[in-house]
Order: C-alpha cells, then structure tokens, then sequence
C-alpha cells in the first residue's frame, strides 16, 4: 500500500496532532517515584496510613503506546480513504449518465465496477445522485421512449438502481436523452457534475449531447480501458460452406477471436479460430463445412463477447435447399454437362442439385423441383407430383427447345401456343431488353444490367390477374418470368430455355441472383418479403447479452421491411416454423469504426478496479487493539492486587476499551458489502430471496449469480419486486425473513452446530421454505438424509405432474434446470401451513441455468440450450410465487367445490 494512495476526507481533523507534543511533555513532567531505603526507624511508622497520592512518571513504553492510540483516533477523526475515486466535486448532486444500449453489453461488468465506485463515493461525500439510461424502453401501445431520469437518490439507492439496470439489444438514443435533461430544470440547477459511463464509439447525437450538457455542469466521460466493438453484420451460403462478415473497429494490428455455430437446442457445432484483419473495419471470413451442418446452424456467436450484435440468427431462409432437376433416364453425362451447364453453375454453389428422374427425385423429398421444356416420366407420377406440389413444393419451369412443347399442365399461366421470335429473319423487331422489377417481385430492387436481351419467349394469355403473376416483363409487358401458387406449393415458369439459345440471361450474373432469391422461396411457409403482408408474432427474442428468451407481452409482430431493432421490435426470431424470419441487430449498424470527438472541457479517465477503502474504521480497530493491550499489560504488571489508584486506572482503561470497540464495530458494519445479510428491519420490509452460503467460493458466486437472475426474471415476468439477494449463515443470521432459501450442496460441507440447526428447523416451522439442491442429478432422498442429519426433515416423495407448483405462474410439467432430474418434496405436507411444501430437493443445478450472463462471465454455464434456459426460469418464477403464495391457486382450481361448500 503506498501512502500516496491515502487521502483524507477531513483533512482539518489532523490539526489534533499537535496536541501529541503537549500529552507527551505533560505526561513525562511528572516526577519520578520515590525510591525505597531501608531505616530501621521507619519501623515506628508501620500501619499508619497516609492520604498522600504519589504521582509516579509513566513508563516510557505506556507513553508511547498512549500516543499511538491518541494518534489513530486523531487520524480515524480526518476519514482516510486509500484509492479515492474522485469523479465528482463535492459541490452539489451527481447526473450519472450510463450508457446501455447495445455497445455497452461487452464491457457491462466493467460498467457495473464503475457505478459501484461512484456509489461509493457518493457515500463518502454524503451527495445525492441523479441516474439517466440512454436507451430506450417500450412505452404505450406501440411506441417507446426513454425511461425517466431517477433522483434525487442516496447512494444506497443508487446500488438498489445498479442491481436493476442492464443493457438493450438496440442503439442509444441521445437526442431524446438532451431533450429530457431539457425538461428537468431542477435537476440541471442542483447537479454540480456529471458522470457519463459510455464507450468511445460515434454514435448520432453523441457529442452534441456532450457540448449541450457543458453548459450545465462539467463532464467526465468513464470507458472501459479495452472496448470490444465488433458485430456480425451478415452470414451468407458459399459453395465450400459460409462467409461471416463481421464489422469491428480499427486496429493497427490483427485481432484473433472464435466464432462459435450453435445448433437448434444450443449445441456447439463448430468452433472457428478467425483473425479479423488490421487497418480496416470489415473482414470476411470463410468457413469451410459441409451443407449438412450449415443446414442445422440456428445462430453463430463470437465466444467470449456476450452482446447482441455478436450473435447472428439464420432464421429458415438459411438451411441449403435441395434442388432436383428432372432428366430423362437415357440423357448421358455429356448431354448433361451441355444443356445444364449456366443452370449447375447459378445452383451449385448456393444449393444441393441432384440429376435424376422424376419418381427418385420425389423419393428423396427435394425442396425444388426443374424442369427444362416437358417434364419427362410425367404420366405416371402426376398424382404423386400434384401432391408433392399442394404440400409445399416448388416447381420450377423453363422453355424447351423451339420443336418442343413444354404441355400445359403445372404452369402459374396460359400460354400460347408456339412461341414469339425478336430479331430473326422472318421478324420485323429486336431483341427485347428488362424492365425493373416490379414490387410485387421478390427480384424486386436488383439492377437489371442493360446487355440482357430476349430473342424468343414463350406467350401467355392476357388473363386479368396476369400482372399478379408476373415477376419479371419485357420492355413491351410481356411476362418473362410468372409465378403461381397451389395449396401450399408454387409453380415458376422462366418463358426462356436454360441455355443461351433464346436469351443471353441465363449466363449472366443476373441468373444467379435470381436463383439466390428463388431458393429461399422454396419453404411452404417462407415467402418472399414483398407477400410478407401478415404479421409475423415474436417467437424468441434476445436480450442485451444475446441471450435468447421468450418475448413479453411489449414485443410486438414483424412485417415487411423488416424494421430496424427496437424495444417493440428486439432482435430474435418472428414467425413459425418455415416462416421463421431472423431480425438480427448486426446488419442495421453501421458506424462501429467511428470514433467519438469529444468537445474541449470534456474529461476522460479509464475504469479501474481499485475501488477506494475507508481505512477510519481500521484506525479504530487498530486503537481499539492497543487499548486492549495497554490494559492487559497494565493488569500483567500491577498483578491485579495494586493499590486502589492501580485499580481505577485499569478499569478505566477497560471503559475506554468498550467505548471505542462498540464505535468500531458501528463502523465496521457500515462498510460491509452487500454480501452480508441485511438489517432485520431492512430484511422486512423489503423482501429478498437468500441463498445459504457454503463457504466454497465458485459456489457461493454461482448461486449469488443464480438468485439475482431468478430475481429480474420475475421483476421483467411478474408484479413481484423483490430486492437484492442475501447470502444467509444460519448460524449468525435470523432467516425468518427470506420466502425462499436455495441451498447448494457442496463435497466435504461441515455438519451444522446445535444453533445453527435449531434455527434452520424454526425457519421450516414457521412457514419457511428451501430448495435443496444437489447440483449433480442425484436425487436419491435417502443421501439426502444422510447429509442433513440432525435437521427435522420431513418425509419426502416425487413430485406428481399435476402439483400445484407447477401451475403457480406457468404451466409446467418438470422442475426444469440445467438438467430435467425429479424433484422431491414434502410427501404429507403439514395442513398448519396451508399444506404448502417446506422441504424441496433436486439436483437440475437450478443456480446455473438462473443466472444472467454479464459479458465475460466466468462463471457462465455453456452446456444448456436457450430452450431449457428458459423452462428453468419458468419453473423459478413458479417455486418463487409458490413460496409467496400458498396453495393460492390450488384454491382456484377447486373453486366450484369451495362456492359449493360455503353455500350449505
């Protein structure tokens, strides 16, 4: 410790020392004691008493000591404070602006780090606190706004406004911020500094912002001393596997991160080393896979950067589709290779493409199906192909050669009969050219090039919905391109061979992009954007964090254009099954590289984790411990049968000894953490959840971590606000106040004390209750029994599928966790407690799947899928409202019966 890092928050104090010169001169003026000298004479005064005091010097060593002591009150008096964090003057109130929008999510536990310490600090300067968010919150029917600036706060508040903020899945939104701090004028005129956590990222509005609020107080600007910009902006199907386009920041040197592939229920399926590339802003990195496992990609990831635009949703536009093309059984390879040649190069790289005869093709349940002029073997599979197509199929049609008709079953239109020649001998005009696509076209918005031409076309009918169908015309309206649907299926018609003969499309690069927009088609519910008329419902959202959870009742349905993400819109999947539509944060932002200017005034400093320490009540300790020693040294040397002055001079020692160590110990509890157990009074009025503490580290953090996330699951899910978690030692702490307990058992845990088990037994009694959990799917009751001998546990049996517990909120059919083991609890529930259960065991590691992540968190457990995640937070929130509750809704169930009864 270096005695620059101490500072003194009452630096006048100090003045006391020089009272020490005074003490040690008055105390050393005193005279010597007198000596003894044996005279015989002095006989004759033996047994006469004397009223004289002597005044004796103290020792030298008592002088001393006594000057220490003295010296630390002085110095506890002045408040030294070692690594004094001074982000504000203490001149007035503190407007903390916290960034939480979706940049802040990687660095959210560096945020936290600081808020505590200016929290701290607040405390120790006795301000209060004013807390503004930055990103905006769903407010009245469909619309959003930012949530109201919190304050005047004390800083004990301030840490209950910490544990509930958290970041957003969308951009921050400052010019509404400036437009609030606007309407708070008697906030602006009581703030004497502004602290503003944010990253050093341009956002629009940023820095406006900043120059506005230098005309209220002085700004000084916190960011993390690393940030971590960086998002996956698209995901795109190659040949060889995947292309993942991933913005980030400049740097002078290559950055090396792992891009993590998940699958539908979570599950790891490829973990890639990439290096994003130095001096630029975009890399592109290729990964090689086989369709198979591109096809089962549900998200990809970047480990170890938990935010939502570093996870990137695929949605059903982005599984491979398998396409068939029909041939005759005869056709060789080379006639293959001839007349398929521009079509396998438009397909390959963005499909599966088969070559065989109809019957195998519908065999084997390809997604498309092609046909080049008439589709061969159709006599005996139009029953089979009529229903491949109603149940979903795509057919996709082209002309044949000019002595070929191509029929006239399976076509979106009617055609003519021949076909319509440009440009030929025997014909008066040119060669045909595009024109744009129409909106009702998913080809809509693609460049047409201009050295596309059509020779020949096959003609349609002029029917009255024939502009419906169309996809692509000609320059006279003629259809080249129409489409229809069937039941569940479509059928497209290309009015040009798949060969250069009639049109020079099909070897352009225009061919292939209107492939890449077909392919997706190919799903039966998953059409084109421009039919994307219905709403889409939210089906799975992601938070912050990029975490994926079951949307609230806030989220509202998609349409088309997808919009950009949004508290009514936040990124994750919308639409069912083949419809699924990924809205993903990472393709809408687009100024990751831009770093902010900040106006001149503006202060800067980096987020450490030194947080400052008030060192007065070790002074205290430290004074309190030297009295001890003074005292007892004092009773050492006078043997405790002194004079009677000796006396009083130890038992006044001993009064100052218990005056200073009560003080002490006023102080001590006043700068513990939140660790501890709150103040009765605190625990009672504001209920909390608790869980026991094991003494084992990495489990207590886990199940810190666990109960606090269960405790914003049911703040975002339900009207229960319950406060921040305890940890509980029931031998020292008064558990009457927690609804629920969570106990995790650990290896080697030491039996309880006779206290300590007469209090987790009135805890049952009287109404409490506890999970037991044992973390490793065993969940035989008779370990149990084993492991908490001496405890009134009552007889325990598997928990029924229609208990009330699973009811309480959600329905639910298992206790789900991080596994799906049984749960036991109390077979004969005792009827004086309104026969709710006291005693529930499992082992589903309920800690583990409670917890929300917050950006590296070591802790974090990767093995559990999102949709197990969020059984287990369902099955939390009902053990919380069963534990605050009763048999509330069992009550309800029997309803009928109980009107019944109290009418007899």
């Amino acid at each position: 410790m270096s005695l620059a890092a101490i500072t003194f928050l009452h630096p006048a104090m100090l003045a006391g020392l020089m009272v020490l010169p005074i003490v040690w001169l008055l105390i050393r003026s005193a005279p010597r004691a007198p000596k003894n000298v044996i005279f015989p004479a002095a006989r004759l005064l033996r047994g006469l008493k004397s009223q004289r005091r002597d005044i004796q010097r103290a020792p030298i060593w008592q002088t001393i000591l006594r000057c220490i002591i003295l010296t630390l009150l002085i110095v506890a008096a002045a408040r030294p404070v070692m690594n004094r964090n001074d982000f504000a003057a203490n001149d007035g109130a503190i407007l903390i602006i916290a960034d939480n929008g979706w940049e802040s999510a990687a660095n959210w536990t560096q945020y936290r780090t600081a808020l505590q310490q200016i929290a701290n600090q607040a405390r120790f300067d006795l301000q209060t606190v004013y807390l503004a968010q930055t990103a905006t919150e769903a407010a009245g029917a469909s619309t959003w706004k930012l949530p109201e600036i919190v304050g005047p706060i004390s800083s004990q508040g301030t840490e209950n406004l910490i544990d509930r903020l958290h970041p957003r899945p969308w951009n921050s939104d400052y010019a509404a911020l400036s437009d609030l701090i606007s309407e708070n004028p008697e906030m602006t005129n009581a703030i004497g500094s502004i602290l503003w956590l944010t990253d050093n990222m341009n956002s629009p509005g940023k820095a406006d912002i900043a120059r506005e609020l230098l005309d209220v107080a002085p700004i000084t600007v916190i960011s993390p001393p690393r940030t971590d910009r960086i998002a996956i902006r698209a995901l795109t199907r190659s040949r060889t596997g995947m292309v993942a386009t991933i913005a980030h920041d400049r740097s002078d040197t290559p950055r090396v991160v792992n891009l993590l592939a998940r699958g539908d229920r979570g599950t790891v399926l490829l973990r890639h080393s990439a290096e994003l590339a130095a001096n630029t802003d975009q890399s592109d990195i290729a990964i090689f896979l086989p369709s198979d496992i591109a096809n089962a990609i549900q998200a990809v990831g970047i480990e170890g950067i938990e935010s939502a635009a570093t996870m990137y949703q695929t949605g059903a536009r982005w599984q491979q589709r398998r396409v068939g093309v029909i041939v005759s059984s005869g056709d060789s390879p080379g006639v293959l290779s001839d007349q398929y040649f521009f079509l396998d190069r438009a397909l390959s790289p963005y499909a599966d493409v088969t070559y065989a005869p109809l019957g195998q093709l519908l065999e084997q349940k390809v997604d498309i199906l092609v046909a080049t002029g008439p589709i061969s073997g159709l006599g005996s599979q139009f029953e089979t192909l009529e229903r491949w197509v109603n149940d979903g199929g795509m057919l996709v049609r082209f002309a044949g050669d000019s002595s070929t008709e191509i029929g006239n079953e399976f076509l979106p239109v009617t055609l003519r009969l021949g076909n319509r020649d440009f440009g030929g001998s025997m014909s008066w005009e040119k060669p045909k050219r595009l024109l744009d696509f129409p909106d009702n076209s998913p080809f809509y918005g693609i460049t047409i090039p201009s050295d596309i031409t059509v020779n020949r076309q096959l003609l349609a009918e002029p029917d009255p919905d024939i502009l419906g169908k169309t996809w692509a015309r000609l320059t006279d309206g003629t259809p080249l391109i129409t489409s229809a649907a069937r039941n569940s299926g479509r059928v497209v018609l290309f009015h040009v061979t798949p060969w250069a003969d009639w049109s020079n499309l099909p070897m352009s690069g225009l061919f292939v992009e209107l492939w890449q927009k077909i392919l997706p088609l190919a799903s039966p519910s998953n059409r084109n954007d421009a039919e994307l008329s219905t709403s889409l419902p939210p089906q799975s959202v992601l938070d912050g964090f990029g975490q994926t959870h079951q949307p609230d009742a806030l989220v509202l349905p998609v349409r088309s254009p997808l919009p950009v993400p949004n508290p009514r819109h936040p990124p994750g999947i919308y639409g069912e099954n083949g419809q699924a539509v990924a809205l993903n944060l990472g393709p809408s932002l687009t100024n990751i590289a831009d770093t902010v200017v900040w106006p001149s005034g503006v202060t800067t400093r980096k987020i450490t984790s030194q947080d400052q320490v008030d060192l007065a009540a070790l002074c205290l300790l430290g004074a309190l411990l030297l009295l001890l020693a003074d005292a007892l040294i004092l009773l050492a040397l006078h043997h405790l049968s002194l004079r009677r002055n000796s006396k009083r001079n130890a038992f006044t020692t001993i009064l100052l000894v218990v005056g200073i160590s009560g003080v002490a110990t006023a102080m001590l509890l006043a700068t513990t953490g939140t660790g501890h157990a709150a103040s009765v009074q605190e625990a009672a009025l504001q209920p909390r959840l608790a869980y026991l503490k094991t003494g084992v580290a990495p489990v207590d953090r886990l199940s810190l971590a666990g109960m606090t996330g269960l405790t914003e699951y049911l703040r975002r899910r339900s009207a229960a606000d319950l406060n921040t978690v305890d940890g509980v030692d029931p031998e020292t702490d008064e558990l009457s106040f927690y609804p629920l307990i969570y106990w995790p058992l650990v290896d080697g845990q030491a039996a309880f004390s006779e206290r300590a088990r007469e209090r987790l037994n009135r805890y049952l009694n009287n109404g409490g209750m506890i999970l037991i959990d044992s973390r490793d799917r065993e969940v035989q009751p008779a370990r149990l029994r084993r492991l908490l001998a001496g405890l009134e546990v009552p007889l325990l049996d598997r928990a029924p599928g229609d208990h009330i517990l699973f009811r309480s909120f959600y329905l639910l059919d298992h206790a789900y966790g991080r596994f799906s083991a049984p749960l036991w609890l109390d077979a004969r529930p005792n009827q004086r407690l309104d026969g709710v259960a006291s005693v529930l065991f499992g082992g589903n590691d309920w800690a583990s799947a409670w917890m929300i992540p917050e950006g590296r968190d070591e802790i974090r457990t990767e093995d559990i899928a999102p949709r197990q995640r969020e059984l287990a937070v369902r099955f939390g929130i009902n053990l919380v409202m069963y534990a605050l509750t009763g048999s509330y809704k069992g009550d309800q169930v029997h309803l009928p019966a109980i009107l019944e009864r109290l009418g007899r």
